[in-house]
């Protein structure tokens, strides 16, 4: 099991579906899990709309307070995309890692998207606990 952190800083719902849009068109066969304590379902529906493409995944943009009955499917390649306050991403991430332990052969990504005003002054430290940063226009290693 190899799991990529990710960490994404976003200014509004809007600018963090436009972010999560193009990276989620340009990947393929991989297994997209949300976790969303307050979904952005109408900031991806106008992304959509204006957009020349549609994301081909069935994805839940909603929000999902019910973590631990999140079901995870056995999969090659997963992808986790958490937004919310600290508390909820921690919850999140450990659910994830608990669940992640008892599969074999999987590479996960785990992406934590932070609101940027709410997380400033943690920014240093939430860098340095990721591989990668998610920008508009890819992921960069750090």
């Amino acid at each position: 099991m190899k799991i990529e952190n990710v960490c994404n800083f976003y200014a509004s719902k809007y600018h963090l579906s436009v972010v999560l849009y193009e990276y989620l068109r340009k990947i393929n066969r991989k297994e997209v899990i949300t976790f969303f304590e307050d979904g952005i379902n109408e900031e991806m529906k106008m992304v959509e709309l204006r957009a020349k493409h549609k994301i081909k995944k069935n994805i839940n943009f909603n929000n999902n307070n019910n973590i631990q009955n999140t079901y995870i499917k056995q999969s090659r390649n997963i992808v986790f995309i958490l937004r919310g306050s600290n508390l909820y991403l921690r919850e999140a991430n450990g659910y994830i890692k608990d669940e992640l332990k008892f599969m074999k052969n999987v590479k996960a990504t785990i992406i934590n998207c932070y609101d940027f005003e709410q997380q400033r002054a943690f920014m240093k430290d939430i860098i340095k606990g990721s591989d990668k940063i998610l920008y508009t226009n890819g992921e960069k290693l750090l």
